[in-house]
């Protein structure tokens, strides 16, 4: 695929590390400001979620007024970095879209458009998760696709 606009912000094929400690399962992990009130002040909100049929994520188009950013990450590290699904998400106000089969993160920056994301094929379970340089989940959502 010839590199687009938002195509700097997708990274594929991320490169992968085994861990010293014992596997967990685990079907969402996340906090937010209200999970992490006894610490004071956290300007970070992640969720991940295991990925496992095809469906649409409810978020309907939308940008946020910090960066964010998303993670398509396989479930397991047997034939990384395949994802073993396939995922599209649109970006931008020309709502460019990106196939997602690989281990990737998106990084978008303050203001850029995007959503939804459809998970369209999944032959093998993966985990999704977003990550908001925010103390929760807010958006400037917006009208007409």
């Amino acid at each position: 695929m010839a590199e687009s606009r938002y195509d700097k912000y997708v990274l594929r094929g991320a490169k992968v590390t085994v861990p010293v400690f014992p596997k967990k399962d685990m079907l969402n992990i996340g906090f937010d400001q209200k999970y992490m009130e006894k610490l004071g002040k956290v300007d970070i909100n992640f969720n991940f979620v295991s990925i496992l049929s095809p469906h649409v994520l409810a978020d309907p188009p939308h940008n946020h007024n910090c960066d964010e950013y998303l993670f398509f990450i396989p479930a397991s590290s047997e034939n990384w970095p395949e994802l073993g699904a396939e995922a599209e998400i649109a970006m931008g106000e020309e709502w460019e879209k990106h196939t997602i089969n690989t281990a990737a993160i998106i990084c978008l920056p303050a203001g850029v458009q995007h959503a939804p994301i459809f998970m369209k094929k999944v032959d093998k379970p993966f985990y999704f998760g977003h990550c908001l340089l925010a103390d929760s989940y807010g958006s400037s959502q917006f009208n007409g696709v």
